[in-house]
This record gives structure tokens, C-alpha cells and sequence, in this order.
């Protein structure tokens, strides 16, 4: 196997944030969606062309604000990551880091170097958007910890059965979305419960642990807040949390399965023929 360098290796100037990509097996078990496909690695199945790390990895390498990519991801799968990565376009540096058994010391050890802005993700979220990061950034300007949440109605226009998984609070129902942030590393261990879906607990309830025993009863209830909720959490860790609230509802929707597969492939497509259609305006006006 090549080597690959420890450091981060620069490529253009550096942004004022680090993305985190969680790609590491979920478990040592069988994974149905790499089975069916034949690779290692849920991360390295082909979706609309591409391995599927390479839609969240293109995302973040071309927007502006990420100046350096940190991909997790067991060792025996570096070449085909960094295969992918030497195809794509984009800026800042980029640092391939052996996935610890534990996703909580992955992060930390994605997180070393660097001293501004985290966010994290997890490669099979394929539809993330730019638009989506720079609300996270903005957040993180007065947050200690941001996180990124998609009303149910938002999620359901997309696909109804788009995210299994809801918080129920009194204003609304709000999906997850396999993105969180923190204003630098200190933040980390109070943020783990926001981690991605490599952890055994589902994330609407990791997100419900940090209000604690009389929080959890309220969420039962539906007699929360989002802003009590947020402001519960935030006494709880020790910490300014905030949420994001996206309009869009794809945020919410990764790859889990044969039915999230062919909704985030749907998605994937009809983008594609809208730049195209939009490319071909410009060519017919020019």
C-alpha cells in the first residue's frame, strides 16, 4: 500500500473550518447495501456514478468557508478514498485518519491540528449542502455547539418516509440531520451526543439525553419547546447550543438502506438535470 502523508497536505489556501467525515464500517458485521455491491465499505458504493463519499467530499472541498477535510475511515480503505479524492475539484487540505473503534475518539482524533471551527458529518450524507454549512459556520459565531434540524413537514415533501427518527416538541416535529458543529475542540466531548450514526443510540435520542431526566419527560410529552429544549441542553453541557432549522428537507435524509438509497439517488439525479437544464439555458443564450 502507497503511503499517505500524516499531515494534512495543502492544496490552496486554507478557510477558517475543518469537516469532519465519519466513513468508518458501522460494526464488524455485514453491511446489506456493501454486500449487495461488493465493496468494504458502505462509503464506497456507487451512487449516481460516483463512490458516495464523493458527494459529500465534493461539497465540502468546493465551498469556501471549509479550508480542511478530515475523512475517518479504517486504514485498508485509504486508496480507494484517496482515489476519490484526487478526482475532485476543490480547496484547502486534506488528511486521512485511521477510525478508532470508539466514533467519540475518531472525531478527536480528526479534530488534532486544527484550532478553529468543526463540523461533522458522515459520508453517506450525500445530499448536504453548501447552504447547509453556511448556516452551521453562522451559527458557531455566537454558539459554542450548532446543530442542524429539519421540520417533519419539510423532511416529508421530500419522500414520507424520508427520516425515521423525529424530536416531538410542542412547535413542532423536527428530524435530525447528520450534521453538528462546534465553535473549536473543547466543545467536543459536550457535543458527542450529537455524533453520527455510528454510535448505538438513535440520534433524536442522544440529542434528548442532554436535557436530562425532566427534559426527557417533557419530549414524552410533547409539552417542550424547541427553545426550552435548547436552552435545557445548554445548562445541561455547559455550553451555548443552538439549532439550525433548514427548510430543506433532503438535510435530514442519508443512506441507510435500499429505500433511502433510491430516495437520495432520486434526489441526486433531479439535481443533475437541473444544472443541466440551467447549463444548457445559457449555452442556447449565449
Amino acid at each position: 500500500m502507497p503511503s499517505h502523508p500524516p499531515h494534512p497536505t495543502t492544496v490552496a489556501e486554507t478557510g477558517p473550518v475543518r469537516l469532519i467525515v465519519l466513513a468508518g464500517q458501522r460494526c464488524p458485521s455485514s453491511d446489506p447495501l456493501s454486500e449487495r455491491f461488493g465493496v468494504s465499505h458502505r462509503s464506497l458504493i456507487p451512487l449516481a456514478g460516483r463512490p458516495l463519499i464523493a458527494h459529500v467530499l465534493q461539497t465540502g472541498a468546493q465551498h469556501p468557508k471549509v479550508g480542511s477535510l478530515a475523512i475517518c475511515i479504517e486504514q485498508e480503505a485509504f486508496d480507494p478514498v484517496w482515489d476519490v479524492l484526487t478526482r475532485l475539484p476543490g480547496r484547502g487540505a486534506v488528511t486521512l485518519v485511521e477510525a478508532r473503534e470508539d466514533v467519540a475518539q475518531s472525531i478527536r482524533a480528526a479534530a488534532q491540528g486544527w484550532d478553529g471551527p468543526l463540523l461533522v458529518t458522515t459520508a453517506d450524507h450525500a445530499l448536504l449542502s453548501g447552504e447547509t454549512i453556511d448556516q452551521l459556520v453562522t451559527a458557531l459565531e455566537s454558539a459554542d455547539i450548532a446543530l442542524a434540524l429539519a421540520p417533519r413537514d419539510a423532511v416529508e415533501a421530500v419522500h414520507p418516509s424520508g427520516s425515521p427518527h423525529y424530536l416531538t416538541l410542542r412547535d413542532g416535529h423536527l428530524a435530525p440531520c447528520d450534521l453538528y458543529g462546534v465553535r473549536s475542540a473543547d466543545f467536543l466531548g459536550a457535543a458527542s451526543i450529537f455524533r453520527g450514526r455510528r454510535a448505538s443510540v438513535r440520534v433524536a435520542l442522544r440529542i434528548a439525553r442532554a436535557m436530562g431526566l425532566v427534559g426527557l419527560l417533557l419530549l414524552a410529552l410533547g409539552l417542550e419547546t424547541r427553545s426550552g429544549a435548547l436552552a435545557r441542553a445548554s445548562r445541561r453541557l455547559r455550553a451555548r447550543v443552538e439549532a439550525v432549522i433548514t427548510p430543506d428537507g433532503t438535510q435530514a435524509i442519508d443512506v441507510g438502506n435500499e429505500q433511502s438509497y433510491a430516495i437520495v439517488r432520486h434526489q441526486l439525479e433531479a439535481r443533475a438535470r437541473a444544472v443541466a437544464t440551467v447549463q444548457d439555458t445559457a449555452l442556447s443564450a449565449s
